[in-house]
């Protein structure tokens, strides 16, 4: 099922607390709402091998129940309390130490397209937003395909 709010997002730090992996800590790199999985810095690592032969490894997903958000004060893995102030904001509390969480800088997420250049498979945006489609003509043609193909006109006399 899918969790409605969730506690941790990318970039917080997180401590492994099941698994073969449990102890380990990182950083939230991905997260995947639909499967309800995360995937952390540095934990549930696994091999692959590129085109050359060589080896290299690669985080691989972990459920969201086997990681736990780190006490800021503590550094240890506890439990987190999802509350809200008066004008709506939403806000975490650490359950052991009882301090507030922040949510991290989402700003460097965001991408800096003032440097962008298009490419030679991108369409220009006066081309795209052109009107292509003209819905008047296309119900015209279907009124009269149903009415050639209907097999209720006795207008067409059958073979």
């Amino acid at each position: 099922h899918l969790i409605r709010t969730w506690k941790v997002r990318v970039g917080d730090m997180v401590e492994i607390i099941s698994g073969k992996d449990k102890g380990t800590q990182g950083e939230i790199l991905q997260t995947d709402y639909r499967r309800n999985m995360v995937k952390v810095r540095g934990a549930n690592l696994r091999r692959m091998k590129d085109k050359d032969g060589n080896d290299y490894q690669i985080e691989k997903k972990i459920h969201y129940s086997n990681v736990n958000l780190l006490d800021p004060v503590f550094k240890k893995p506890t439990r987190v309390d999802l509350r809200w102030t008066e004008d709506g904001q939403l806000f975490r509390v650490a359950k052991q130490s009882g301090t507030v969480i922040p949510f991290p800088d989402r700003s460097n997420l965001v991408a800096d397209w003032s440097d962008y250049k298009p490419g030679p498979k991108d369409t220009p945006p006066e081309i795209a937003m052109e009107k292509s489609y003209n819905y008047k003509e296309d119900v015209q043609a279907m009124k009269i395909l149903r009415q050639t193909m209907s097999k209720y006109n006795t207008d067409i006399q059958s073979c």
